[in-house]
């Protein structure tokens, strides 16, 4: 008996997978991406202790997505300081 690709297929929009974390945050509060964590209302945006939004982009048959998804201020900070260390290694480098 073959596989009938019509059948039983899934995609992203079929399932959704979240921490105990979830649980526990208030109805339609944003979840940090990074780390799962209840994302707090945007504050000033001056503020350091802001919440932040992260962008993921990627290409995929000649189409270029753009997708903005919220992080927490301790996860925007840490990813931030991790591509300013990263790109000046790759200017020492060459």
């Amino acid at each position: 008996m073959g596989h009938d690709p019509r059948r039983n297929s899934s995609s992203a929009d079929d399932f959704v997978v979240v921490s105990h974390e979830a649980l526990f945050a208030p109805p339609g509060a944003a979840l940090c991406d990074a780390c799962g964590c209840t994302v707090a209302a945007q504050a000033d945006s001056d503020d350091p202790g802001s919440p932040g939004r992260g962008t993921y982009l990627w290409v995929r048959g000649g189409e270029t997505t753009l997708e903005h998804v919220p992080l927490c201020a301790a996860c925007a900070s840490a990813i931030g300081v991790t591509a300013l260390a990263r790109w000046e290694i790759e200017e020492e480098e060459g």
